[in-house]
């Protein structure tokens, strides 16, 4: 799990919360996952996949970019979905036939590791690590991987087998650390010039293979520990457009258990993890950024979705650790990206297939969704049926009734451990009694923490405004609920912003919070069956109330 240190640490132990991926996201100036622009496009692809339910390889891919998007938007994974339910049946013959361990490419089998992990870690455990111990088993004494039988690496199917290593870390599971050590010293000795070629049979640089195995250095280096997490002083935050305090210095690390008696022991540590040349490494990114800077395009020839996909990945990690992508065309990539996938979108919500012959429409609409979404940032947070999201003490608090959390208060300490938990995994069993039941609890978490005298208010407040842009709805509902509580003017930027969120419910308590701290309880009013847009129009209202107010006031839009 990715936890926030230094300043931030002790706050968010107290309050059992995860940092939302901090990212200096300059690529989205107009348009997030969570606009309702996005969303639209991302609901109308996601309905072209449900109603299309592909099979094989390609239903695997469906699945998971409709699980990421209901994990983005709703945060859970809809295990229901016949997408995802077919594609789960199927790769469950295929790893219990054999058939899926001896595929011939690596992609159905990295993809459906991927979305067991995402599905249910602890159902299909056996599973998984049945797959993890197939892929070790296939890594070519170069340190890559290929067609099965062939002694011919393939930096397309290298790229997976290190996704589906960061994700099955991600979700706690066993993975070799010389295997993952082996990959990334393959993709150091295989670039030429800056990028690399797709196999040992080709000698020119696809920009599509260079988005991917870039992504794969950046994402080895994190998962290996040997790059620090983003760093972050007086910069945006994401989703929030206000700087924090002058006092506020936040990095964030990777820090993740070990499992007893097996190799995932080896991945205990501060990192680096492997001894790995620095200065190798090192070189290796800075000549796939400058690459990039001089090849960069929105929409190659060949490959154009998958390369989207991949360049999200690359432009995800090389966040996380230097907080920002590249200069020119490269510094607005998902709003061009978004744009240019909402004008070839099909009025049937797909998206065109590609030029390659192999490529369907159900494929491109599938990594046009990833893109979308940002799903390498979501993939880097367990969903709720995750061991990583249910902690041991959750079964505790689950199907609890009102009555029976008030007995038994949760106290700072069991806040700690599992609000975060509990949040993720009641799902649409968290009635509006037990949202006001948690709100208070992480009230008492926060003030415990703002009566330390080493920690600022401001450093509080900064972290309550960013719950109200947190990717789970409960999050940003309990963060509105406690800023609306508090009836503090200062917190009005935040409640206004909130005002935007996608969701009604989280529109209409940012709206009641903002008639408390106004004390103008009828003076804004919305309708009883208000929509998205009627708080739009409310959302100018109360702008326009506050600048009055406070001229100097600065927005979080």
């Amino acid at each position: 799990m990715r936890k926030v240190s230094v300043f931030w640490g002790v706050f968010l132990l107290a309050c059992g919360l995860s940092w939302p991926g901090t990212q200096l996201l300059h690529a989205q100036r107009n348009y997030r996952p969570e606009s309702p622009e996005v969303k639209a496009v991302v609901d109308k692809a996601v309905a072209f996949l449900t109603n299309s339910n592909p099979d094989g390889e390609r239903g695997v891919l469906a699945g998971l970019a409709i699980a990421e998007a209901s994990k983005r938007y709703e945060g859970y994974v809809p295990k229901d979905n016949p997408v995802i339910e077919n594609a789960i049946a199927s790769v469950l013959r295929g790893v219990d036939s054999g058939s899926l361990l001896r595929s011939h490419a690596l992609y159905h089998p990295c993809l459906s590791l991927i979305l067991l992990c995402e599905v249910d870690d602890r159902k299909y455990r056996p599973q998984i690590l049945t797959l993890l111990k197939s892929f070790e088993e296939r890594q070519l004494e170069s340190g890559g991987f290929g067609y099965v039988g062939k002694d011919i690496w393939d930096t397309s199917q290298t790229q997976y087998i290190a996704l589906a290593y960061f994700v099955a870390r991600q979700h706690d599971l066993p993975v070799s650390l010389d295997s993952t050590r082996r990959i990334l010293e393959f993709v150091i000795a295989k670039q030429r010039g800056g990028s690399w070629a797709y196999s040992s049979h080709e000698r020119d640089p696809r920009i599509s293979i260079h988005a991917a195995v870039s992504g794969t250095a950046y994402l080895l280096g994190d998962l290996l520990k040997l790059q620090p997490r983003l760093k972050i002083e007086k910069k945006v935050v994401e989703g929030l457009g206000v700087e924090l305090p002058p006092s506020i210095s936040v990095h964030i690390v990777a820090e993740q258990d070990g499992e007893e008696g097996s190799s995932n022991a080896d991945w205990s540590g501060e990192g680096p993890l492997v001894d790995i040349s620095k200065s190798n490494f090192k070189t290796c990114k800075q000549h796939a950024n400058q690459y990039f800077e001089n090849a960069f395009v929105m929409q190659p020839n060949k490959w154009p979705y998958y390369y989207m996909y991949a360049f999200e990945r690359y432009a995800f990690f090389r966040q996380q650790t230097e907080g920002d992508v590249g200069n020119r065309a490269m510094k607005s990539w998902y709003d061009d990206g978004f744009e240019m996938f909402r004008s070839l979108q099909k009025d049937n919500g797909a998206l065109p297939k590609g030029p390659e012959v192999t490529v369907t429409a159900e494929i491109n609409t599938s990594f046009a969704v990833m893109f979308l979404v940002r799903s390498s940032e979501i993939l880097s947070i367990p969903p709720a049926g995750s061991e990583l999201a249910g902690g041991s003490g959750l079964g505790k608090l689950q199907g609890k009734t009102l009555k029976e959390l008030k007995n038994g208060r949760i106290s700072s300490e069991q806040t700690s451990k599992n609000l975060n938990d509990l949040i993720e995994n009641l799902g649409e069993e968290l009635t509006n009694d037990q949202l006001a039941l948690l709100a208070d609890s992480i009230k008492d978490a926060i003030r415990e923490y703002q009566s330390r005298p080493e920690n600022s208010r401001g450093e509080a407040r900064a972290f309550l405004r960013s719950l109200v842009s947190d990717k789970n709805y409960y999050k940003r509902l309990i963060g509105v609920k406690f800023l609306s509580g508090e009836q503090d003017l200062d917190n009005a930027p935040a409640l206004i912003y909130a005002l935007g969120d996608p969701d009604l419910r989280v529109c209409r308590e940012a709206h009641n919070g903002l008639r408390l701290v106004s004390r103008k309880i009828d003076s804004i009013t919305v309708p009883e069956e208000a929509t998205l847009s009627d708080f739009q129009l409310v959302k100018d209202r109360w702008i326009n109330w506050l600048l009055k107010l406070r001229p100097d006031a600065e927005l979080l839009d």
